[in-house]
């Protein structure tokens, strides 16, 4: 049960806030002075998960590239499904630039998740 919830809880529970702020009718983000601030909420919000998906799954499927790769397929998917989930929102829309960076987010998190576990083995 520990490993659950200290591993897989966050990961699901981070899956469901993703659901629930995809839900909103409209969300604007605050103004911080540049054009592509969307694009930098879609990347660190997914790069979120992508660290927590991979400190739950990694653990069984390995921090190599097949587990990794696991990891980035299951992550992808979830960001597509997030975006077609947008789609029925009323004043959201799927955005494929949004896609593309919730990807971005997901693959950074797990390359820095790699560099530090290649980096920190005994």
């Amino acid at each position: 049960m520990s490993q659950f919830l200290r591993h897989d809880a966050p990961a699901i529970a981070y899956a469901v806030v993703i659901f629930i702020v995809s839900s909103l009718p409209s969300l604007a983000l605050p103004d911080i002075g540049f054009s592509f601030e969307d694009k930098l909420a879609h990347l660190v919000e997914f790069g979120v998960f992508g660290f927590l998906l991979v400190r739950s799954l990694g653990s069984r499927l390995g921090y190599g590239f097949r587990g990794l790769g696991i990891v980035a397929i299951i992550g992808t998917g979830y960001a597509a499904s997030d975006e077609w989930h947008q789609s029925f929102v009323p004043g959201r829309e799927a955005d494929v630039t949004d896609f593309f960076a919730d990807v971005m987010g997901i693959l950074l998190a797990l390359a820095l998740f790699w560099l530090y576990k290649r980096t920190n083995q005994p």
